[in-house]
C-alpha cells in the first residue's frame, strides 16, 4: 500500500512539474507576440524651455513622426519647463536610466564630457550653417562617442541658436562696457573663463533660477538667445540687450542607452533617424522664429544694440590659447578649418 501511494506521489509530482513548464512555455510565446502585436513603449522626453519655447515645437513633432513611423507603438511624451527635473538632474538622471530622454545644452554636458565645452568657444562659429557642418559630421560624431561610456546616446544635435547680452545698467557696445557687470551664466567652464577675460563677474545660475535672480539683483545680466528673451520675459527685469553673437549653444538630444536598446530593432532605427532629422530642421526653425523674435524683443520696450563683434573675438584670444592646451585642440582646429 506504502509502495502504491509512492508511486501515485511521485507521478503527480512529475505531471505538476510538467504542467508548470508548458505554462511558462505559454508565457514566453506570448510574451513574444506582445512585442510584435501590440505592445506600445512610452518614453519621457524632458527639456527646459517654456510650453510655448521652439524646444516643445520641435519635441512634439519629433514625438509625432516616430509615432508615425512605429504604428503608434512607441508614444513618447514631452515635458517642458524642467519638469522632470533641472539640466544637471535630468542628464543625471538619462545616464542613471532613471530618466528616459532629455534635450539639453552642450554646457550641460561638458561637466562629464570637458570636450563638449569646445562648442561654447566664444565666436567659434561664423554662423548657423557652420555649426550644422560641424555638428552634422566628424566634430558630431567625436564628441557624441564621448558621451556613451556615461550610459547615454547623443542622437540628435538640435538647436539653440546664438547667444546675446543683455542687462539691466547700461549699453553694451564694446568688452570694456562689460567690466565688473555681474552676468548669470550657464554650468559650463568655458562660460565662466570667457566671461572673466572679457572682464566681467560671471555667476552659474541654473535656468529656471534666471529670471528670480535677476529680478532680486542677484545679477545684473545674463546672455541668451532671443526666444529664452520672449519665452522667460527677462524684457520685465532688463533694459538692454547687445547682439554680440558670443556664443553659440547646441542642444543635444540624449537618451539612455539600455532603454534604447531595449526597444525592437526597428523601433531604435525609427528614433534614431527622425532625431537626426530634426538637426536641420530645428536650426531652419530658430532662424525663422528670429526674424520676428527681434521685433518683438524692441516691441517690449528692450533698447537693442549691434556691436562691433572684432574687438569681443580680439578680447577672447587668451580663452583659445587657454583650452588648446587644456582641451582637445584637433577638434578646435577641425571646427575652425571647416
Amino acid at each position: 500500500m506504502k509502495k502504491g501511494f509512492g508511486i501515485i506521489l511521485v507521478l503527480s509530482m512529475l505531471w505538476a512539474l510538467a504542467a508548470c513548464s508548458s505554462e511558462g512555455s505559454s508565457s514566453e510565446g506570448n510574451e513574444s507576440a506582445s512585442k510584435e502585436d501590440g505592445k506600445v513603449y512610452e518614453l519621457q522626453l524632458g527639456h527646459t524651455g517654456a510650453p510655448d519655447h521652439h524646444y516643445q515645437t520641435i519635441s512634439e513633432k519629433f514625438a509625432k513622426e516616430v509615432e508615425e513611423k512605429t504604428d503608434g507603438k512607441v508614444k513618447i511624451s514631452i515635458f517642458p519647463s524642467d519638469q522632470l527635473g533641472n539640466q544637471m538632474e535630468s542628464v543625471e538622471g538619462v545616464m542613471a536610466g532613471t530618466q528616459d530622454m532629455v534635450l539639453t545644452s552642450d554646457t550641460v554636458l561638458s561637466n562629464w564630457v570637458p570636450d563638449m565645452g569646445i562648442l561654447n568657444l566664444p565666436f567659434i562659429f561664423q554662423d548657423s550653417d557652420h555649426v550644422r557642418t560641424a555638428l552634422d559630421g566628424e566634430v558630431g560624431e567625436d564628441l557624441a562617442s564621448l558621451v556613451e561610456p556615461h550610459g547615454a546616446k547623443v542622437i540628435g544635435w538640435w538647436e539653440n541658436g546664438f547667444r546675446h547680452v543683455t542687462n539691466s545698467k547700461k549699453e553694451i557696445k564694446t568688452p570694456e562696457d562689460l567690466d565688473g557687470l555681474k552676468i548669470r551664466v550657464p554650468e559650463g567652464e568655458v562660460f565662466i573663463k570667457s566671461f572673466k577675460t572679457l572682464g566681467a563677474s560671471p555667476t552659474p545660475i541654473s535656468f529656471g533660477e534666471l529670471y528670480s535672480a535677476l529680478q532680486l539683483g542677484t545679477v545684473d545680466a545674463q546672455e541668451n538667445p532671443p526666444a529664452h528673451i520672449l519665452t522667460q520675459k527677462f524684457y520685465e527685469v532688463q533694459d538692454y540687450v547687445s547682439r554680440t553673437g558670443h556664443i553659440h549653444l547646441s542642444s543635444p538630444l540624449l537618451i539612455n542607452q539600455a532603454k534604447l536598446e531595449s526597444l525592437p530593432e526597428e523601433y531604435q532605427t525609427a528614433i534614431l533617424e527622425t532625431a537626426k532629422e530634426m538637426g536641420t530642421e530645428h536650426t531652419n526653425l530658430v532662424n525663422e522664429l528670429e526674424e520676428t523674435q527681434w521685433k518683438e524683443v524692441e516691441e517690449k520696450g528692450m533698447k537693442i544694440t549691434d556691436v562691433d563683434k572684432a574687438p569681443f573675438q580680439e578680447a577672447v584670444k587668451p580663452v583659445y590659447d587657454h583650452y588648446k592646451e587644456t582641451l582637445n585642440a584637433d577638434i578646435i582646429e577641425k571646427i575652425q578649418g571647416l
